[in-house]
């Protein structure tokens, strides 16, 4: 049996296909090709490229049309994620597929008024603020607290791994409004403007090249409006707005495009020995590999995305399992199309601030700086040591593991 897209969700492709070349001018991809257009502000491509999405009725695809978006189905928003990342396009994920639709489903008419216009319109863009120091694989000891102040809180404690706070409007801040209530039990979430008197953050470098940053919050007071649903009740927020992450995190398309791309390149690259480095058994067995594990990657998105056109929920052990397979698939991937590469593997062409250029850069240095980016995405979202746990117990049942 062949699995494939029907006809309308290949014109479908083939219309974002057309749309995404316009809109990347060789100028706009160089510069998005850096890695790090954040840096720029409102004012960089990241930020240009998001609102022009939004201009042109794209960034809604999966919204429903009450909130002015598409109403697309999951298999036609798992087309244009594909499309985008071929064409090198930054999606902002985070604000589009999570915060969105949890203020779609707990958020009061004000907060959808608010918020949900300037998000689609690609004006308006959160950060998330869960992870602290000592209580990130572990949220729900999370120390940041929101007390009452009058109508509104305060609120005071630092968050870790805050990233894009460089382009972010607002964190979506998880605080403890309940200092007697045990873990979960007494948190609550909170849209804290990052231009609020008693912010800051501080930039943290990573190994692959990009930037996060650490964020503080020194007796910051919000109005009671900022709270998104119930007091105390921030939990089921949480963890909803995560298993969208975690799927998130598990594209098949970027993978494909470096094994399609790696291909290419040994079949095309003589070897010292004689023939083409596509004749070296390695190689060979390393593509074939990659290949048969991201055609089983594209299939359990296709599954996940089916369901929940058909009505099916994604639950957390889903949710988790899936972010495991794609994430630790992923750096094997990248290992081993590095292997093909042999040494000019580790030749890179830097974005801004990391060095000076290779000029022997193989595949223009694509391939290793995606091998450095994605070691985060295994704990991005949660660790996966972390997501075997809820695996055992949300999945089968399983008593939970001591701490």
């Amino acid at each position: 049996m062949r699995v494939a897209y029907s006809q309308e969700q290949e014109q479908l492709r083939q219309e974002l296909r057309d749309y995404f070349a316009q809109l990347v001018t060789p100028e706009l991809g160089a510069e998005l090709a850096t890695g790090e257009t954040t840096l720029l502000g409102k004012d960089g491509a990241y930020c240009r490229v998001i609102r022009q999405m939004g201009k042109d009725g794209w960034l809604g695809i999966g919204w429903p049309a009450e909130y002015g978006g598409q109403s697309r189905t999951m298999l036609e928003q798992l087309v244009f994620g594909d499309e985008a990342t071929l064409a090198g396009v930054p999606i902002p994920l985070l604000t589009m597929n999570s915060v969105g639709p949890t203020i779609m489903e707990y958020g009061t008419q004000d907060q959808k008024d608010f918020f949900l216009p300037k998000i689609l319109a690609g004006e308006l863009h959160f950060s998330i603020g869960y992870s602290e120091p000592g209580a990130g694989t572990d949220l729900a000891s999370l120390r940041t607290r929101a007390d009452r102040d009058g109508d509104g809180w305060v609120i005071n404690g630092q968050k870790m791994w805050t990233s894009v706070i460089q382009v972010a409007d607002y964190v979506w801040l998880a605080a403890r409004t309940d200092q007697s209530q045990a873990r979960h039990r007494g948190l609550s979430v909170f849209c804290v403007p990052t231009d609020a008197p008693g912010f800051s953050w501080t930039p943290v470098p990573t190994i692959s090249g990009g930037i996060t940053s650490q964020t503080f919050y020194t007796d910051v007071h919000v109005p009671a409006e900022a709270l998104v649903g119930e007091v105390n009740g921030g939990w089921k927020l949480i963890t909803g707005q995560l298993n969208h992450e975690r799927v998130a995190l598990c594209s098949a398309a970027g993978i494909q495009q470096l094994l399609l791309w790696t291909r290419r390149w040994a079949q095309e690259t003589p070897a010292p020995e004689g023939g083409r480095i596509i004749d070296r058994p390695l190689v060979r067995a390393n593509l074939g590999t990659v290949h048969a594990k991201v055609e089983f990657l594209k299939l359990i998105n296709w599954k996940i995305a089916w369901g929940v056109d058909h009505g099916a929920r994604l639950g957390p052990a889903q949710a988790s399992a899936t972010k495991i397979f794609g994430t630790e698939f992923a750096v094997e991937a990248y290992r081993l199309l590095m292997e093909c590469l042999d040494d000019d593997a580790y030749l890179t062409r830097p974005g801004p601030g990391e060095g000076r250029d290779s000029p022997g850069a193989v595949l223009a240095g694509r391939l290793e700086r995606a091998y450095r980016q994605i070691l985060m995405l295994t704990f991005g979202g949660g660790t996966n040591e972390i997501q075997r746990d809820m695996i055992a117990m949300l999945g089968l049942g399983l008593p939970r593991p001591p701490r």
